[in-house]
């Protein structure tokens, strides 16, 4: 039995339905299915390889879904044959062969959906690739399959119709659910605090009991996260270890949360005992047991830094409530720098009798302010210098002009 106390919330708005899990009234994980962007997980297929790639020790597969499958080596076996699960991909499938396989996980960015081969159906034979043989499940029933558990406690379902869908997949998958299922109302993500937990989620800095603090930094290639301990305390000698400690149960759940997969480095306080250092892993292993992503804790290096990685499923939170970052542009200062830098230049290759320097609103007003000894300094060299304000020009364009204006 689980050592919480678990909900499910499945709630339906326009276009989307969402579910959430609910752990001692915490909210531990939240997915999304919108009808613009349906998911495939679960759906069957039979694909066509198009390429064996020997380096990755994995296929592409189209499936007829826009960018092709990926098929790893150790999902492309027939479960009928016998082939030894460590078999290279070059023995299980070559380029050409039609496979039929199941969608495990999403795509998300240009990646195409990752998928595991099933033995095929003697009611489809007469289907070529690509062709979807079975469609994905429905919202609900995908919401359900990866929360749904014998420690489930409730089912909050949000209308009569998500209601219907969860009391056929109980009668159908797990059949002792029944009993726990019921009808809310309201905003139920509003009631249970899930939206308040979504909006932290997708903040780069969270508080956890005890006064520490963990600051999520994320890269295209890794998640860091740093723990600060704050005003966080701990027994002499072992202060280190306890805030460590103490933030592993959070560190799980706002992977979990956050879908945060990939390499993942946990910058932790610094411990020098071996059997601190022992426990600490231990706390992070136990708990990410339940986690649905498969999460291999590695190790420590010796510079202090946790290892460990998360399999993808899909879009992570951010990726599906944020759009991407902008990328950082020059300051407002350094913009009026160059501009003046530029007149210089160009006084020194075409002498005029005066300089239009065009800029955005807030660059003329940094050189008309904070940065006017720079401009009168400019000025002394070119001799006039007018700076003008384009009201469509971005802050970080400008342009030098010969003449006054």
């Amino acid at each position: 039995m689980s050592k919480f106390s678990t909900t499910i919330i499945i709630d339906s708005g326009p276009g989307e339905v969402r579910g959430a899990l609910v752990r001692a009234g915490v909210a531990w994980d939240v997915v999304h299915h919108r009808d613009a962007e349906p998911s495939l997980i679960g759906a069957v297929y039979r694909g066509r390889v198009r390429k064996v790639d020997h380096g990755l020790n994995g296929a592409f597969v189209d499936i007829g879904q826009g960018a092709q499958a990926y098929l790893r080596a150790r999902d492309a076996s027939d479960p009928a044959d016998k082939t030894p699960r460590n078999a290279r991909i070059g023995e299980r499938v070559n380029e050409g062969m039609q496979v039929d396989v199941r969608v495990v996980a999403d795509g998300f960015a240009d990646k195409g959906p990752r998928i595991a081969r099933v033995s095929p159906d003697p009611m489809y034979t007469d289907k070529t690739a690509p062709d979807c043989l079975e469609s994905a499940p429905t919202a609900v029933a995908l919401i359900l399959e990866r929360f749904a558990t014998g420690d489930t406690e409730q089912v909050i379902c949000g209308d009569a119709a998500i209601e219907n869908a969860a009391r056929a997949w109980a009668a159908e998958n797990l059949p002792d659910l029944a009993d726990a299922i019921t009808r809310g109302s309201g905003d139920l993500f509003a009631k249970h605090d899930i939206e308040d937990a979504i909006e932290a989620a997708l903040s780069r800095r969270i508080r956890i009991a005890g006064g520490a603090e963990l600051v999520f930094d994320m890269a295209e290639a890794m998640c860091v996260i740093d723990i600060n301990s704050g005003a966080a305390v701990g027994k002499a000698g072992r202060a280190s270890r306890d805030v460590n400690q103490k933030a592993m149960p959070e560190i799980a759940r706002q992977l979990r949360l956050r879908n945060i997969a990939g390499a993942i480095v946990i910058d932790a306080l610094k411990m020098n005992a071996r059997d601190d250092r022992n426990r600490v892993l231990g706390a992070l292993r136990n708990a990410l047991k339940d986690d649905p992503g498969a999460c291999h804790v590695l190790g420590i290096t010796n510079l202090g830094l946790i290892e460990m990685t998360r399999t993808r499923t899909g879009l992570s939170l951010a990726d599906r409530m944020q759009t991407p970052a902008v990328a950082p542009e020059l300051s407002v200062d350094a913009v009026a720098y160059a501009g003046l830098r530029a007149v210089v230049r160009a006084a020194a290759a075409k002498p005029s009798g005066g300089y239009r320097l065009l800029v955005s609103q807030p660059v003329a007003d940094a050189l008309g302010d904070r940065l006017q000894g720079a401009r009168d300094q400019a000025a002394q060299t070119v001799g006039r210098l007018d700076v003008v304000v384009e009201a469509d020009r971005a802050n970080d364009r400008f342009e030098v002009m010969l003449g006054s204006a």
